[in-house]
């Protein structure tokens, strides 16, 4: 009895800690604010806040970390300066987004590689590596549009409407595309399901 009371008052505090904390949790318009205001501290809270999701979207572009890390840093130096000029008609993810992606699309002009796009394969499965690479191949091959579809939902685990905000189109034209992905990769996978079995 004792114990189901203090795993009850326990739930209780845990509940109204989260609360107070998403209370105490400012959304990014307001830090946007702040940064203009000249509170150079908010700028860090973005930062930390969205560094993760912007090292994952170059690292989905070039595959090396060490050039994903260099990238993410020349996004926030780049947001931080065009800060004044950011409106609230996309998302804050969604420009970061933007500018990384001309970032690792500058870089890869200015070095003249050929990257291939790569998603994370589920635990089941990445331990055949014949499998992953066949994998990759195919999503090189889709359309630009459709790969980085299949990179945000698969690779970054993001849902149809984070997809479409950070991309600036329609939630139906993510649809749209991730079917379109998955039906190609479909086709193309009876190409490899012989070489990798």
């Amino acid at each position: 009895m004792i114990y189901q009371m203090t795993e009850f008052v326990g739930t209780k505090v845990k509940r109204a800690a989260l609360s107070l904390r998403a209370k105490l949790v400012m959304p990014d318009a307001q830090l946007i604010e702040l940064v203009r205001s000249g509170n150079h501290d908010a700028f860090g809270e973005l930062l930390k806040r969205h560094q993760d999701f912007v090292y994952r979207a170059a690292w989905g572009y070039l595959r090396d970390s060490d050039w994903a890390r260099d990238v993410c840093q020349e996004v926030f130096l780049k947001a931080y300066s065009g800060l004044p000029y950011f409106r609230n008609e996309c998302s804050f993810p969604g420009w970061l987004y933007k500018i990384c992606k001309n970032q690792c699309l500058n870089l890869l002009r200015k070095h003249k590689l050929e990257v291939e796009a790569e998603i994370v394969i589920p635990a089941a499965t990445s331990t055949n590596e014949p499998l992953r690479l066949g994998l990759q191949k195919l999503i090189d091959e889709l359309p630009p549009d459709y790969r980085e579809a299949i990179i945000l939902r698969y690779y970054d685990d993001l849902k149809y409407n984070q997809i479409a905000e950070i991309l600036g189109v329609d939630i139906g034209l993510v649809k749209i595309r991730l079917h379109r992905a998955r039906q190609i990769l479909k086709d193309l996978a009876g190409d490899i399901k012989d070489e990798v079995l």
